[in-house]
């Protein structure tokens, strides 16, 4: 049944008798059963109405311009008869995308955790060329061009900021960022007089993670629910490129350096602010008696799992003449299929029927499929070359919009960041008169994308549980390398194009929930912004707040893989230790004794190690680590045994930018070292306890984290009869991060 609500005039607002009817209802009924069990009653007059409130969920869309530097040095005295390198590559170009996100207000501070997804035009390149003359009439004529297109920008961001006026809000901001970055390479050698030319053009798609921080302002466009924005934000992905040195006895080094790639965005935006322009104070860690009718029913924190079924695609066409095999045939992509399974949680915000939230999810999966196979036969012996695909993880960072229908029903779309750990595997066999011999080469990556998605939800009874029913669709873009070649040499001619398409995955999955709440907060609603709640007593300090900190400790890493040298010899195993320090943002909502939050966190760490020098063959290898960032995504879920303490737990996900070096030095004089830039991403866990420093909204805490990564090294398996050879099978391992580490917020109080 629906009510009209009457309404007076206040200003230039209005304000709902129903709406501070069922406001002060809520708060009566709530003050007297769960206040009185665990706290003492205390009466606050609620601040005056205001004319604008910047809490609440958002939705918006924002286009810029970037400029990128990368700052490396390649050598490339192997193609050049006179040694050059190329030095950098500067970007620009176009910025588009989307963010959500929600606010919290306290006074003339606003603070806000957001996510984004830009698609971008940011591209450049930079060449050397070369003439030579080689003698007896012979010339050289080569060139080599190398460019990026940075094709996506993403973030997880903390925002905190401060009101001059009432519409107008200033802000800093600051997080984790990830890119997709497509790196080409174009070469091009021509001899004369013989015919000697060779002609080769790639592309390649990485991930790389890093920091993002930034200002801006925002302005309140007429009506307090439409937002303008202008801001400014600085990446820093950290090094991209491999640095190289290497030294022949009696010739000079050979140098390729890499250093920082960075990228300056400027752009505008605009959003969309759900929820009432006008509100009054919140009641702290309340929990609705039973029977009442919440106008907030899906509002609170959520934790659940979920379960189901995807098939993917990664349509592509590789020539067998890359892999010797001419006149092999082509081998195609992969169709894939198979279950995923994982758990999920995140917080809902309801504006009457409109529900809003955000949400991350982790699962474990086994979508796989083959592709097919190609084979040469020549000088009696047949070849055969294939591939396989396997999905192992899969994750997501998803904004949600929906509208109930009924009081136990919700329709929902959802969309985001999306994560998978991906394994490619590369089949040969070759079968002749000598022998026979099978080989097995795994490579696991991690790609970024974006999902999307439709949902429906439904409260099992009258408890909190809610299940759920979704699809999402799951896009990684390119990830394989393509590109094209031809070969022109006596004897010897070669050509083809290798394509490689967008790898999707379509998932249908079910699911439960246990929703918390639902809040205190989502009755009511935040402070005036010109004036302050009045001061709670001591007794009744809360957990629920926005917090921003700074964390301290050290960490233990291993990775326990290894690599087949010799038929007796192997090498790898590398244990790290060092200190690490950063910060934390994020926010609490209590329930009792119950306190759940969402949490980010980045820290630049000193944790390093080396593996034990191997020597075969006259060459002495080392491996090392060097961890120079961590950083998460996490859910919190903690209970309060005595007034002041807090014990949770933690998960999510999380992602490390490494660098892994390799130094060899020969009995003959020659050495190498190289340093190569990699991105991981995978799960954390872990527990902690935190104390209010004494009356103060400062708070301590002391916590235990495990980030896990999965195999994250590239396997060779293979078995051989062929004389001379021997058989292998290298340990993939698992990298896994342990620290403990202390720290200290400022909470913000509702």
């Amino acid at each position: 049944m629906t009510t009209k609500p009457v309404a007076r005039t206040q200003g230039t607002r209005q304000v709902s008798y129903r709406r501070m009817f069922l406001a002060g209802t809520a708060l009566m009924g709530i003050t007297a059963p769960a206040v009185a069990a665990d706290l003492p009653v205390a009466k606050a007059l609620p601040p005056p109405v205001i004319a604008a409130s910047w809490a609440g969920f958002y939705l918006g869309v924002h286009g810029g311009y970037g400029w990128k530097q990368d700052e490396f040095s390649q050598s490339e005295a192997n193609l050049l008869v006179t040694p050059q390198s190329i030095n950098g590559i500067r970007s620009q170009g176009g910025v588009y995308g989307a963010q959500a996100g929600y606010n919290w207000q306290f006074g003339r501070a606003v603070t806000g955790l957001e996510i984004d997804f830009s698609a971008t035009d940011i591209k450049g390149s930079n060449s050397v060329r070369e003439f030579a003359n080689l003698g007896g009439g012979a010339t050289s004529t080569a060139s080599v061009t190398l460019g990026e297109n940075v094709k996506y920008l993403g973030a997880a961001r903390a925002r905190f900021g401060w009101l001059p006026a009432d519409n107008v809000l200033l802000y800093g901001t600051a997080g984790v960022a990830w890119e997709r970055l497509d790196a080409t390479q174009d070469t091009s050698q021509v001899r004369t007089p013989a015919p000697d030319t060779a002609i080769f053009s790639s592309r390649t798609p990485t991930d790389k993670f890093g920091w993002v921080a930034g200002v801006g302002v925002e302005m309140m466009l007429g009506n307090p629910n439409w937002v303008g924005r202008l801001e400014y934000l600085h990446y820093d992905l950290g090094q991209v490129q491999t640095a190289v040195t290497s030294i022949v006895p009696g010739g000079a080094a050979d140098i390729s350096t890499a250093g920082s790639q960075r990228i300056d965005v400027v752009r505008a935006g605009i959003s969309y602010k759900f929820g009432d322009a006008a509100k009054f104070a919140s009641v702290p860690y309340v929990k609705a008696p039973a029977g009442v009718a919440s106008p907030a029913a899906w509002a609170g924190f959520y934790i659940g799992a979920h379960g189901g079924y995807g098939w993917g695609d990664n349509l592509r066409s590789i020539p067998a003449a890359s892999f010797g095999l001419p006149g092999g045939g082509t081998i195609g992509g992969t169709r894939s299929a198979g279950w995923a399974a994982g758990g999920h949680f995140g917080h809902n915000w309801q504006y009457d029927r409109f529900v809003t939230g955000l949400e991350a999810d982790l699962g474990a999966a086994d979508i796989k499929g083959a592709s097919n196979i190609a084979s040469f036969e020549g000088d009696g012996s047949t070849s055969t070359v294939g591939f396989d695909e396997k999905v192992k993880y899969l994750g997501t960072l998803r904004g949600r919009l929906g509208w109930s229908p009924t009081d136990s029903v919700l329709l929902y779309g959802t969309a985001g960041l999306a994560w998978e750990r991906f394994e490619l595997a590369q089949t040969f066999t070759q079968t002749g008169p000598g022998g026979t011999s099978s080989a097995r080469f795994v490579t696991p990556t991690d790609h970024f994308g974006w999902a999307a998605g439709v949902g429906a939800e439904v409260m099992l009874g009258s408890s909190n549980w809610i299940g759920r029913l979704e699809y999402l669709h799951y896009d990684f873009g390119r990830i394989n390398p393509d590109g094209s070649f031809f070969v022109d040499r006596p004897g010897n001619t070669l050509a083809g194009t290798i394509t490689a398409g967008h790898q999707t995955i379509d998932l249908v999955r079910a699911g439960v929930s246990y929703k918390f709440g639902p809040d205190g907060q989502s009755l009511t609603a935040a402070p005036a912004v010109d004036a302050k709640a009045p001061r709670m007593p001591v007794s009744l300090q809360g957990w629920a707040g926005f917090y921003i900190g700074a964390h301290g400790g050290y960490g233990c890493k291993e990775n326990d893989f290894s690599t087949v040298v010799t038929a007796t010899i192997r090498e790898g195993g590398i244990k790290s230790r060092g200190w690490l320090g950063g910060g934390q943002a994020g926010y609490n909502w209590q329930y009792a004794k119950v306190v759940a939050g969402l949490e980010i966190d980045g820290s630049a760490t000193g944790i390093k190690g080396s593996s034990i020098p191997v020597t075969a063959g006259g060459q002495t290898d080392t491996l090392s680590d060097n961890v120079k960032y961590l950083g998460s995504m996490r859910g919190r879920l903690g209970w309060t045994p005595a007034p002041g303490w807090l014990l949770y737990g933690t998960g999510g996900l999380a992602f490390e930018h490494s660098l892994r070096n390799f130094a060899f030095v020969s009995t003959g004089g020659a050495a190498q070292i190289s340093a190569t830039p990699r991105d991981l991403f995978g799960w954390v866990a872990g527990v902690g306890v935190e104390t209010f420093i004494g009356t103060s909204n400062w708070i301590a805490r002391a916590e235990y984290l495990h980030y896990d990564f999965g195999t994250i090294e590239q396997t060779d398996t293979s078995v051989s009869t062929f004389t001379g050879d021997f058989s292998r099978a290298d340990k993939g391992g698992r990298q896994t991060i342990d620290t403990v580490r202390a720290g200290v917020s400022y909470k913000f109080t509702p």
